[in-house]
């Protein structure tokens, strides 16, 4: 104990507290003016060192009394013990010893314990122990104490402050620590003595001031507690009993060790002496204290957080106290008080929940009868520990010894009794305090009546406080430091002193930036807090339903019934709900109850639990398996299971559900409190509507993208609730699947008859009440009858029927089966948002809240959508200018068409009679689904209810049939009628039902059951009719009704793109002109000022390391990466230009239309429409033509084109186009008269879409905020939309390739006919497809689903073995297409959707019925022979006209003259359409006019159609094992090699090569027509050569052949390529190779590679010879060419030089001489050493391993016969596994040979022991060599053959053959087998032991190895065999030849050719040294030219004058001079 030295010193610090008069001190000494007294850093810190040894002296002296006392008890040490007990108690009575008086202390106690050390030592003397006897009390005490030794050294760890700050805080809160202690002392140490203290701190917790009454009663504390300890000390000294005897309960000799746990529990009275007598001398000095003025900071800022702390123990204690009352009950066995507990606390929750205001007026009572309980439980148990008690009890009650365990009460051992005890100890001190301190600011607090009004929510600074820091923090404060030294309190002033001003002031502005952050946070935080609460609100009512019903499931009893009756009728009837509550908390807490009591041991279920007797066979229609599992009969029946009581093990597990639920209950009336009171103290009103975002509302949904989604958080269920109803409605069918499904399936067609939501509103209250009763009924179903009288269910009779299935779905009770109780689950979420709904319904009708979500009336069903004059109140969302415009386009645009492809999925997915009907609706809406969406909305809803009720009966047979077959009685018709199972895909997709096994004959389409996908539809047809019944639909008719009106005029020209050469030679002059820069030349000086800008703004002085560079990589990388993706999107918009172009003019004019008719109509409707010559300037003649949108034989509306035809009209602010500058537009009868107008184009040609977008004349708000909005997207939108683009306007080739891929994937008859007619038609056909070949693709495509869809059935008879026949080539089903396999339509729903998208390309282009168009237009031709440019201007139908739109998206400026020749060569390419001619004539026609177009626009692609056909070659070369029989040659060298060629690769490879050169003579002879008959015969022929004839020679379907597949692909492109060479004929002039067309690096190298072809050149030239009309023989035909071949090498030579001239003078380039002449250096040295580095490498690297096939032993003795042979093979022979190769390498780890071998390389062979041959040998040469054996003296030859031979000795006396058998063999490949010395042990090889056995007359020998590693227990050799790689078979061709052989072969050869290359030169300077070569060029391309132009005489002129030049060489010198000026 510290006895501080203040005590006794100074008078004037007497008065004070210990640690207040040390501080004191310190302050004294520290607030001295500086100048007068200045201390040392050091002589601080040795006067503090001093002063803490001081302390420590005071301590340890009270430690040397007590510790030599306490550690054994004996009268000498009770003089130390008493002395201690009295220096304590006089310190607590804070008194003071004179240090006089305490040093004579100190020095008698030393010595007295002198002496006793003395007598100690004396005792040990023989004297003394004989004057003592042995017997005597004090001898005993002296023996057992000399052994003690004292250890008075303690180890000071803390600092002096730390330990007067824990000592201060220990004396201001030691009443509540003697408290504690005095509880502690009575559990730990149970007696009638302690049970005193338990009674006492119990009484002095319950009174309110205990601190006081603490206070008061500390001296008797103190006296008690000085009592017990004497006591303890006396009754634990070692004495005998009949010296002193003990007292039961009372005085119990313990051990000595008790008395130091005793002890410090008095130190806790002896603090709260203290503490009170310095309490009391403190009011002494209040007046003087009063007197001072003290600012204390701290204390301020402790008051505020105390303030904090304290309001947040009043909000949560309670939930402490709760936490409690579960830790009471619960811990440990159940007993009777615990249950009390349990039922104070139910209590407590029920009239919380039940009534609010008497709750609160009874908890003061509650928590006061809660401590009296826990005050009498801890009496009852404390007192029952006492021996006498339990008789006591028994005697009493007449109660058994464990019927009182029930009640609680049992005696427990210490450890037990202490936590039984300080369980309800904890609880009553929590409860006091709540009770005494929390529970009367907690009544105010939750008072909902007089609730305070709002106030600060988070604490701010004092006046005082912030006044203190201001003035000491600020530097720039008014206060002078004076002032505030006489302010501020002493430890504010020394803080100023030492801490600077800056310092200060930076702290505190910290301070302050932690203070708003910290209140930002609270803010937030509160906001949050807010929320929540609120979105509790919202949804608690569905939490608390859906977890009771959870729980009823999971748990189905009786006890339960009540839940599910209470919320299936509150659900939909909202005012019953708030009884529903009230009804499952009390119900909850009976059940908590019963559950409880059920768990007390008295309470044995064995007593009243029924055993069941098992029926017979005859007296049930169950099986005996299912019997097994039947309640009745699998064990006793527990009577109390069926109401929902059990015994359980875990009890807080058992009640967790009905814990949790109550919880749910009470949080929810604590929501609803909560918020009422939230509101109430800040004067707010509820919500009108129940929504998250308040101020969202129906004018916000047009706003954004976030508020869309905000406005649809609010009130998603407000617009969609009825559709997810119906979708929960399917969901149930769906997932039950029986009887009640059935009757949910009736209901839903029920409702969806109505029809119109105000009818199904007046039918939904029935409906719900519908589904409230019938889960009402279900759950009834589920309990069943109580199972305890062993009746079973009449179902269960043999007379029936019945069976487990049929049981189940008709949901019948059974102990067997009984009904899933989950499925109320399903029907509980379809009854919530039908409650839900029917709450939406009357809100509907609300005001307030239509106002804030809007009305849910529907659209009148009478509307014309394709209406322009309907008012919509919607805004137009065409154009899009926001993401929300393009979401809202996706959703009311498209989503028509993508809920079709979900019909088609639902249609395909499941194989049924049903899904048939959804591909037919499906193919309906494809083909006039665009019709459709121009009808009235009644037609419209018309055809689409039609579909939904299909869905719905669907679903409705589905369920129906499950009865019938899929679940109920599929058994019978799997033996009966199979092909109804089939039909109807009958299986049962709900778990619980026995289905049959698997049976070959029947098998069950469990795949293609249930209604997942019909669902799926269900959703998608709900939305899709939403959509057609929004208003926002009526802008896409609208839009679809414009794009109609303008498509119905573009028949009369066409723009395509041509490739003639007359436009070529056009285009030669604008090459001339400087390029634009491409999109990559403008990005990279894009990317160069960026990097220049990021270069000069990272001056910044960053340290030079890699980090930088790491970073400025980075940079640079996304710069380059951005710059990349710019470029590839402007590539794409460039490809794209042209169909942008379109597609921007036809939106303008959809534009213009809809504005005009809008205005027009809107103007009709208010008065009869006339134009004011004052508005608008028009002819008088002229009137504003009307276009009605219901005929549609009307004229066509305005042209944007005819822009000059344009005037602008100013509408003004009146209009009600709000403002928008439009244009309206008149025919024009006189157009001379408008081209004044010069910056448009004459009207002698139309202008293309790029013409009018450059001379814009209309403008639209809406279109240029589109534009803006596109304009201003991110990159990788941008990119998507390009993406979309080049998509777009390449339709046509998607749909190619898409049929294509079809084909390659089916290869059947089905899917050929469409690549066919792709390849002789629709590419043939000029200048486009036309609708006929589309109309047939998409109708054969539909045609061919179903056809493949009806041939998936089962039933067929070759669907039964599809896994034996699926790869078959030839099986019919495979050919034809029609097999039953998985994914069979997915390709082909893409192939339709292609299609589909391609024909709304064309129509929105006007390209779909130019068919019509075209017969008119060749009628109108056949009757005029031609078109009259002079017959004026047409007529005002045709003036409105707008630009002609072609499916190429190219656009070319096309005058009227070539229009013409283009109508022409249209309707000649459609002469298939336009007579009444026999389809052959038709046929002829085409191909007639393909072949004599009156028009062609040529084009050259044969250099395209030859890469494709070189491709294909190079592709069989490759992959030519894919043309043969499952070839198994790793490549064409390999096959080759052994003379092997698959016949149908040879046959591939020539048709390849013959096609190729037909193909050259084709080109060369220029002929069409030849061209055409090639085309259809290749088409035919390889198509029936890839699809029928080489499946059956490879034994491979096509689609399993991914080689021919790719073939196949490129020669599709051929064809692609070749059909558009016919369309456009060929050229004119073929002058030279394709590679010469220009002069740069990249021709010259490509055209030296080609000419390096061996025969290429030479082939090309001699059949350009043969096919070409010339005068030329052949050889001088080749010099032309090689002349032409060797000026065109100079001509790039010499344009090189110009562009990169070196200049006179200057030296050669390091980087020219090191790239170029280095890397000939190394080309050289690599070829000289190539053989010595190939046959080094090809086996290290390229090596392939070469395992051994037979392993053979011999061993012969001398030269006698051998003895053993053996062999191993096959399974003898074995690898060597991962782990046995580590482990060789872990022993050998040093040797290198090792590095060269893998563990693959390595074999380990297993050779017998037993020889595989008798030992014949012949009786003398027995004899001898037994002769020879015995000779010891002489040696013995043993030989060991494998390959090599080995010797060893043999000594006859031992059977051991040593040093004998090599263990590890190298096998190399090219020489024999040898032993690998470097792992033989010590140099030594194993050892064998041999011996001969004889059986009758036969005899062998047996060998067996010593030293294997593998331990087998038969003798046996094992041998390691390490064999080297060889090279692999693809380069044994030239590892053959040797190193020799390929220095003679190889190096040589190339060598010869090198040096011809290097020599030889200077005989060629003439010709090769030519300055300019243009000349020669010249005249070679003018011979060139006079061959095509068919002037041979003038081609042999020039030939001569080429001749002549070369044989002139002053001639060549002036003809190859530099041009000059």
């Amino acid at each position: 104990m510290i006895l501080p030295k203040n005590l006794y010193d100074r008078g004037t610090l007497e008065k004070l507290e210990p640690d207040d008069a040390l501080i004191y001190e310190d302050l004294d000494v520290e607030g001295c003016d500086g100048e007068e007294f200045e201390e040392t850093t050091k002589l601080k810190l040795l006067r503090r060192i001093a002063s803490l040894a001081s302390k420590l002296k005071e301590l340890i002296v009270p430690l040397i009394f007590v510790l030599p006392g306490m550690m054994l008890p004996s009268l000498t040490s009770a003089v130390y013990f008493f002395v201690f007990l009295g220096l304590c108690t006089w310190w607590s009575c804070c008194q003071v010893f004179d240090p006089l008086i305490f040093s004579c202390l100190c020095v008698l106690m030393a010595i007295f314990s002198a002496g006793h050390l003395i007598g100690l030592y004396l005792y040990q003397l023989q004297f003394f122990q004989e004057v003592v006897p042995p017997g005597d009390f004090y001898k005993e005490e002296e023996e057992e104490e000399e052994g003690e030794e004292f250890n008075e050294e303690e180890k000071e760890n803390s600092k002096v402050h730390a330990m007067v700050s824990v000592f201060h805080f220990i004396m201001k809160q030691s009443y509540i620590c003697a408290l504690i202690a005095m509880m502690a002392w009575s559990i730990t140490y149970h007696s009638w003595l302690t049970f005193v203290l338990l009674i006492w701190s119990c009484t002095l917790w319950m009174i309110r001031n205990r601190r006081k009454y603490a206070m008061i009663s500390s001296p008797f504390m103190v006296v008690y507690g000085n009592l017990l300890l004497m006591l303890q000390y006396i009754w634990s000294i070692k004495l005998h009993k009949h010296e002193l005897p003990e007292i039961e309960d009372f005085l119990v000799r313990k051990a000595p060790g008790e008395l130091a746990s005793k002890i410090l529990f008095t130190i806790t009275f002896w603090l709260l002496l203290r503490q009170h007598l310095t309490e009391k001398k403190a009011l002494q000095l209040k007046e003087a204290s009063l007197s001072e003025v003290k600012i204390d900071d701290e204390q301020d800022i402790m008051k505020v957080l105390g303030k904090l702390v304290m309001a947040m123990f009043i909000k949560y204690w309670i939930y402490v106290c709760g936490g409690m009352f579960f830790f009471v009950s619960f811990e440990g066995r159940i007993v009777m008080y615990k249950i009390i507990y349990m039922m104070l606390f139910l209590f407590c929750v029920v009239l919380y929940q039940v009534h609010y205001e008497w709750w609160r007026r009874i908890l003061k009572y509650f928590w006061m009868s809660v401590v009296v309980y826990t005050m009498l439980v801890l009496i009852f148990i404390y007192t029952y520990q006492f021996e006498s008690f339990g008789s006591l009890w028994k005697n009493m009650t007449g109660l058994d010894e464990n019927k009182l365990e029930d009640l609680g009460l049992e005696r427990f051992s210490v450890a037990m009794l202490f936590t039984r005890i300080f369980i309800p100890t904890s609880f009553l001190l929590v409860c006091i305090l709540h009770l005494h301190y929390f529970h009367d600011h907690f009544l105010q607090l939750t008072d909902l009546k007089h609730s305070p009004q709002p106030q600060l929510q988070w604490p701010q600074m004092q006046p005082t406080q912030a006044a203190c820091t201001r003035a000491w923090h600020s530097p720039g404060t008014e206060m002078s430091r004076d002032r505030q030294s006489t302010v501020q309190p002493s430890s504010c002033r020394q803080l100023a002193l030492v801490t600077p001003e800056a310092t200060a002031a930076r702290w505190h502005l910290v301070i302050d930036r932690l203070t708003v952050l910290f209140l930002k946070f609270l803010e937030y935080f509160h906001k949050m807090q807010v929320f929540v609460w609120w979105l509790l609100e919202l949804h608690i009512i569905k939490i608390v339903s859906s977890y009771i019903l959870w729980v009823t499931v999971k748990e189905v009893s009786l006890f339960n019934f009540v839940f599910v009756i209470a919320w299936a009728l509150a659900l939909p009837y909202a005012q019953l709900r708030p009884l529903a509550s009230s009804i499952c908390t009390v119900w909850t807490c009976v059940i908590i109850i019963c559950k409880m009591l059920y768990q007390l041991t008295s309470i044995n279920p064995a007593t009243f639990s029924s055993n069941c007797t098992r029926p017979w066979e005859n007296e049930t229609n169950a099986k005996k398996e299912e019997l097994k599992s039947s309640v009745l009969y699998s064990g006793p029946v527990d009577p109390a299971e069926w109401v929902g009581l059990r015994k359980s093990d875990s009890l807080l597990v058992y009640l967790r559900n009905n814990l949790l639920m109550l919880a749910i209950l009470a949080f929810e009336v604590t929501i609803y409190r909560h918020q009422e009171y939230y509101r109430c103290r800040n004067n707010l009103t509820a919500p009108v509507t129940k929504t998250i975002f308040h101020d969202i509302t129906r004018v916000h949904l047009d706003d954004g993208i976030l508020n869309c989604a905000k406005y649809f958080i609010n009130y998603f269920f407000y617009k969609f609730g009825l559709e997810t109803c119906f979708l929960m409605s399917v969901n149930v069918i769906g997932q039950r699947m029986d009887f009640y499904a059935m009757i949910h399936a009736f209901w839903l067609i029920a409702v969806l008859y109505r029809r119109r939501r105000k009818a199904i509103a007046e039918i939904w209250p029935k409906y719900c009440c519908f589904l409230g009763c019938i889960i009402i009924f279900q759950y009834f179903l589920c309990i069943g009858i109580p199972p305890a009288p062993c009746k079973d269910y009449p179902w269960r009779n043999p007379q029936t029927s019945f069976n487990s299935n049929i049981i189940k779905w008709l949901y019948f009770p059974d102990f067997i089966v009984r009904p899933n109780p989950v499925f109320l689950v399903y029907d509980f979420m379809l009854l919530l948002c039908a409650s839900l709904q029917r709450q939406t319904f009357e809100d509907e009708n609300k005001a307030a809240v239509r106002i804030m979500a809007g009305d849910n009336v529907e659209i009148c069903m009478n509307l014309d959508a394709a209406s322009f004059s309907q008012h919509n109140p919607v805004p137009d969302f065409i154009h899009c200018r926001s993401y929300l415009d393009m979401y809202k386009v996706i959703i009311f645009s498209y989503l028509f068409w993508f809920v079709l492809t979900i019909i088609f999925i639902t249609g395909t997915t499941r194989i049924s009679i049903f899904c048939m009907g959804y591909l037919v609706a499906c193919f309906y809406f494809l083909l006039f689904g665009g019709d459709l969406l121009l009808k009235p909305i009644r037609s419209i809803l018309r055809y689409w209810d039609w579909l939904i009720a299909y869905n719905v009966f669907v679903i409705t047979m589905k369920n129906i049939l499950s009865v019938s077959g899929s679940c109920g009685y599929i058994h019978a018709l799997i033996n009966n009628s199979c092909w109804l199972i089939q039909a109807f895909s009958l299986a049962c997709t709900v778990k619980g039902y026995k289905m049959p096994e698997d049976d070959s004959k029947c098998k069950l389409p469990s795949g293609e059951a249930g209604i997942i996908w019909d669902s799926i539809c269900f959703a998608f047809l709900l939305l899709q009719r939403r959509v057609f019944m929004s208003y926002y639909f009526l802008h896409v008719v609208a839009d679809i009704k414009a794009s109609q009106i303008l498509a119905s005029r573009s028949g009369d020209y066409y723009l395509f793109e041509t490739d003639s050469e007359e436009e070529e030679e056009e285009e030669k002059k604008e090459e001339e002109e400087p390029r634009k820069k491409s999109a990559f030349q403008v990005q990279n000086i894009v990317l160069v000022k960026k990097s220049m800008f990021i270069n000069s703004v990272s001056l910044c002085p960053l340290p030079d390391n890699i980090i930088k560079r790491i970073f400025n990589i980075l940079k640079f990388t996304w710069v380059l990466f951005l710059a990349t993706l710019d470029s590839f999107t402007a590539w794409l918009n460039s490809i794209s230009r042209e169909h942008i172009d379109i597609s921007t003019v036809l939106r303008i004019e959809r534009c213009m239309l809809t504005r005009e008719i809008k205005k027009v109509m809107q103007e009709e409707e208010t008065e009869d429409y006339g134009m004011d010559s004052e508005e608008v300037a028009c002819t008088p003649d002229t009137d504003m033509q009307l276009y009605s949108v219901g005929d549609g034989n009307a004229e066509a509306p305005p042209s944007y084109s005819k822009a000059v035809s344009f005037e602008d009209i100013s509408v003004g602010s009146q209009d009600d186009s709000g403002g928008k500058s439009l244009m309206l537009v008149s025919p024009d009868e006189h157009p001379s008269d408008k081209l004044n107008d010069t910056i448009l184009p004459p009207l002698t040609h139309e202008l293309t879409a790029s013409e009018l977008l450059l001379n814009k004349m209309f403008h639209d708000e809406e279109l240029e905020e589109s534009e803006k909005f596109y304009v201003d997207q991110p990159r990788i939108l941008l990119l998507i939309y390009a993406l979309y683009n080049t998509l777009v306007a390449r339709s046509e080739m998607v749909c190619y390739f898409v049929i294509i891929l079809n084909h390659m994937i089916s290869a059947s008859m089905i899917t050929l006919v469409l690549p066919i007619l792709i390849f002789l038609w629709a590419m043939l056909s000029v200048p486009r497809p036309s609708k006929r070949f589309w109309m047939t693709a998409i109708v054969y495509t539909e045609v061919a689903i179903v056809i493949k869809y009806f041939f998936q059935f089962g039933f067929f008879p070759w669907n039964k073995h599809v896994e034996y026949t699926k790869d078959k080539p030839y099986h019919p089903p495979n050919i034809i297409g029609i097999e039953k396999k998985e994914g069979y339509v997915h390709y082909d729903l893409v192939q339709l959707l292609a299609l589909f998208f391609h024909r709304s390309i064309l129509k929105c282009h006007g390209l779909w019925d130019e068919d019509d168009q075209v017969d008119n237009a060749s009628n109108k031709e056949d009757s005029d022979d031609e078109l009259s440019m002079t017959a004026g201007r047409r007529d005002s139908s045709a003036s409105l006209k707008s630009v002609n739109l072609a499916a190429s998206v190219e656009s070319v400026h096309v005058h009227f003259p070539e229009q013409q020749t283009a109508i022409r060569r249209k309707s000649s390419s459609s002469g298939s359409q336009l007579s009444h001619r026999s389809s052959f004539s038709s046929h002829r026609q085409f191909f007639y006019n393909l072949i004599h177009p009156d028009y062609s626009a040529v084009t050259d692609v044969y250099v395209l159609m030859f890469l494709a056909d070189t491709v294909d070659f190079i592709i069989i070369v490759f992959g030519f094992w894919a043309f043969g029989k499952h070839s198994a040659a790793a490549d064409i060298t390999s096959s080759l090699s052994e003379d092997q060629v698959p016949e149908a690769f040879l046959v591939m490879v020539l048709i390849q090569f013959g096609t190729m050169v037909v193909d050259r003579a084709l080109y060369l002879r220029k002929t069409v027509m030849g061209k055409v008959i090639f085309q259809v015969i290749l088409v035919f022929g390889i198509h029936f050569w890839m699809f029928f004839i080489l499946p059956g020679v490879t034994e491979r379907k096509f689609s399993q052949n991914t080689v021919a597949q790719l073939w196949y692909f490129v020669k599709c492109v051929y064809f692609g390529l070749s059909a558009y060479q016919i369309r456009c004929g060929y050229p004119t002039r073929v002058l030279g190779n394709f590679l010469t067309k220009s002069y740069n690096y990249v021709n010259l190298f490509l055209f030296q590679g080609f000419r390096l072809v061996p025969f290429l050149t030479e082939l090309r030239a001699v059949m350009d010879w043969v096919w070409t009309d010339t005068t030329l023989s052949l050889s001088s035909w080749i010099c032309v060419e090689d002349i032409y071949a060797h000026i065109f090498i100079l001509k790039c030579w010499r344009e090189s030089e110009k562009r990169y001239p070196q200049p006179r003078g200057q030296k050669k380039k390091k980087v020219v001489k090191y790239g170029m002449g280095g890397m000939i250096v190394v080309l050289l040295i690599c070829i000289v050493w190539f053989p010595l580095l190939f046959m080094s490498l090809i086996k290290s690297v390229a090596g392939v391993v070469n395992k051994p096939l037979d392993i053979s032993i011999t061993i012969t003795l001398g030269g006698y016969q051998p003895i053993f042979t053996m062999s191993a093979q096959q399974n003898q022979l074995k690898d060597m596994g991962d782990s046995d190769f580590n482990e060789l390498l872990k022993y050998y780890s040093a040797l290198q040979f090792l590095e060269n071998y893998g563990k693959e390389d390595i074999t380990i062979a297993d050779l017998e022991g037993n020889s595989n041959s008798l030992w014949t040998i012949s009786p003398p040469s027995r004899e001898k060599m037994i002769k020879d054996l015995r000779d010891f003296s002489a040696k013995f030859a043993v030989v060991l053959s494998w390959s090599i031979q080995s010797y060893g000795f043999l000594h006859v006396s031992c059977r051991t053959l040593e040093d004998i058998y090599p263990y590890y063999i190298k096998a190399p490949s090219d020489s024999l087998a040898k032993p690998i010395k470097q792992l033989l042990k010590d140099g030594k090889r194993d050892n064998i032991t041999v011996s001969l056995i004889e059986n009758n007359s036969s005899e062998w020998w047996i060998l067996n190895q010593v030293g294997k590693r593998s331990k087998t227990p038969r003798p046996s050799l094992e041998l390691f065999v390490f064999s080297d790689k060889v090279s692999p078979p693809s380069l044994g061709f030239l590892a053959g030849y040797g190193i020799m052989g390929l220095y003679a072969s190889v190096v040589l050869v190339i060598g010869k050719f090198v040096r011809e290359f290097f020599s030889g030169i200077s005989h060629s300077i003439m010709f090769e040294e030519l300055p300019n070569v243009d000349r020669i060029l010249k005249l070679c391309t003018d011979i060139f030219l006079v061959r095509e132009t068919g002037e041979l005489e003038l081609e042999e002129d020039l030939y001569a004058k080429l001749i002549f030049l070369y044989r002139s060489p002053e001639t060549m010198i002036k003809w190859t001079r530099e041009k000059t000026n």
